[in-house]
């Protein structure tokens, strides 16, 4: 027990100066992101067709700064993918260097397609359903800070769960993830990603979960697919290293060379 508390002491302290790092890059993008924060949120509101609301004097700044710090961590997260690439991936597996640049490209395009998911087909259907319960008689106000919560929450939820297949990827290639996993356990994995959902999702209606819930389950079976391929390249190479070996060993009876 020692020795495992003192190798993750070990571990964060190596860690420090890179976490240091993501710190100061974050609060440095904050900064810069609350200078364009108000267009970014004129982005955003597109999807309303309509104004925000403030409640409270600050709530408009509360609201900006919101947004900055959104931004600011998703504009943080290529750096903090490569910080962990270096500290964690490659001095257990060091045949990996070569993949850095690709592996943080990827995931890249991966949160983005997440994330314009979300932007231009959930977040649309989730709030116009939200918002066409307005009548003659209630008129929807929107909250300026609660928007951005929704919003914000959503898509980076959104884009951080399609890592799933890439992070597949990698756990079937060191051997760590079979298909039988997901064979075996497709009920599970329905629960679960109800359950994520429902925490996700920043309003407890159960159309705005049922969206979520689509992605999620897409990318469970996208997931199986890449470790089923995976796994069968792994086993051809196993084989034919086998059949190489057989044909390198000499007969049975055959005098040595």
């Amino acid at each position: 027990m020692g020795t495992k508390v003192t190798t993750i002491i070990a571990e964060v302290e190596k860690a420090r100066k890179g976490i240091a790092v993501c710190a100061v890059l974050f609060l440095a993008l904050a900064v810069l992101c609350f200078a364009f924060s108000e267009r970014v949120l004129l982005v955003l509101v597109r999807l309303l067709g309509r104004k925000l609301v403030s409640y409270s004097p600050e709530e408009g700044f509360i609201a900006l700064a919101s947004l900055s710090l959104y931004c600011a961590f998703v504009l943080t997260l290529p750096a903090t993918g490569y910080l962990l690439w270096r500290r964690l991936i490659l001095p257990r597996v060091p045949a990996w260097r070569r993949w850095g640049g690709p592996v943080i490209a990827v995931a890249t395009a991966l949160f983005a397609c997440g994330a314009l998911l979300g932007y231009f087909v959930l977040l649309p259907a989730g709030i116009g359903f939200l918002v066409g319960f307005e009548n003659r008689d209630i008129r929807a106000l929107i909250s300026a800070r609660k928007f951005i919560s929704f919003s914000g929450t959503m898509l980076i939820a959104l884009g951080l769960s399609f890592e799933a297949p890439l992070l597949a990827f990698f756990l079937a290639k060191l051997g760590w993830l079979k298909p039988e996993f997901f064979r075996n356990r497709w009920r599970h994995a329905l629960l679960i990603c109800t359950v994520l959902a429902a925490v996700i999702t920043p309003t407890p209606d159960v159309y705005n979960m049922a969206l979520m819930v689509m992605p999620l389950l897409g990318l469970y079976f996208v997931s199986f697919l890449v470790v089923h391929v995976v796994g069968s390249q792994v086993r051809r190479v196993g084989k034919d290293r086998g059949r190489g070996a057989s044909a390198d060993r000499p007969p049975p009876g055959a005098p040595p060379s």
